[in-house]
């Protein structure tokens, strides 16, 4: 199995921070091969590019962890983006990724990449907030009753915990046993808790609101994840839907050492997700 991989981080400007994804064209190999390429990647997503026809040179994406397929993934996107428009010589293209979902793909004038997809859609749940609580390592009371507290999904559904201060999000201690058992029983691939208080440096950002984050996805052999972008989207459409602004910047990945900015626009039409890519 001969093949070209290419590193990439995302959501960051610094090579030692950001989430990194690998991509690599397909080459016809069956799915067993394919996830054992994803454990040798050394990445913790590694994204599978199939183009399409030599006039269109739109693409399907597969994404795999290390433990299995999955079926979107933010950041491994925008790296398929990042290699598809350099090979491409395009500042724009559309992929089908692997939930089947419609995906454009753009690069901004200042070198910015973006994915536009649909709108959030929320899950006919209603999580236990005690439970909850046990299994972030949190009390009950720290869930705040002021902000989105459920699933929803933009591709990947995943479950959304707001908690009342930033010292509520930095002492968690998750179970990662419970949050796999959990999410496998829900049908939701991963927890994303959040904060909405901004540093006094952020604050003076008047064109997004600041949100810290933590995401969690031991379903998927990923404990702590550096950025979630799939996650971030879902999030920002509800707080947009609960009268929040149109625009975000998610700050993910300092307790795992690989600080992320993931920025979040809610128009009519969609959610777009993006930030800086490297290539390494």
């Amino acid at each position: 199995m001969a093949q070209d991989i290419h590193t990439y981080k995302v959501f960051t400007d610094d090579t030692s921070q950001g989430n990194a994804a690998a991509v690599i064209e397909y080459g016809g190999w069956s799915d067993a091969q394919l996830l054992e390429l994803a454990r040798r990647s050394g990445a913790p997503v590694t994204v599978f590019v199939q183009f399409g026809s030599a006039q269109e040179r739109d693409a399907v994406l597969r994404y795999f962890s290390t433990e299995k397929e999955m079926t979107f993934c933010g950041h491994g996107t925008l790296a398929a983006g990042a290699y598809m428009i350099q090979q491409c010589q395009l500042d724009r293209l559309q992929v089908i990724a692997g939930s089947g979902t419609p995906i454009v793909i753009t690069k901004s004038p200042q070198g910015h990449y973006y994915f536009k997809t649909e709108r959030a859609r929320r899950l006919d749940m209603i999580p236990d907030r005690i439970e909850i609580a046990h299994m972030l390592g949190v009390e009950p009371g720290d869930i705040s009753e002021h902000a989105p507290f459920g699933a929803a999904s933009i591709g990947s559904p995943k479950l959304l915990v707001p908690l009342c201060h930033l010292t509520h999000l930095d002492a968690m201690a998750p179970k990662f046993e419970d949050i796999e058992e959990w999410s496998r029983k829900h049908r939701v691939n991963g927890v994303y808790a959040y904060a909405i208080q901004q540093t006094k440096e952020e604050a003076k950002d008047a064109g997004a609101l600041y949100v810290h984050a933590r995401g969690f996805n031991p379903l998927f052999g990923i404990l702590e994840d550096a950025a979630t972008g799939v996650a971030a989207g879902a999030l920002g459409d509800l707080l947009f839907q609960e009268g929040g602004p149109a625009k975000y910047v998610f700050v993910q990945g300092k307790h795992v050492g690989a600080e992320s900015e993931i920025r979040v626009m809610v128009t009519a039409e969609g959610v777009e997700i993006g930030g800086s890519v490297l290539h390494l």
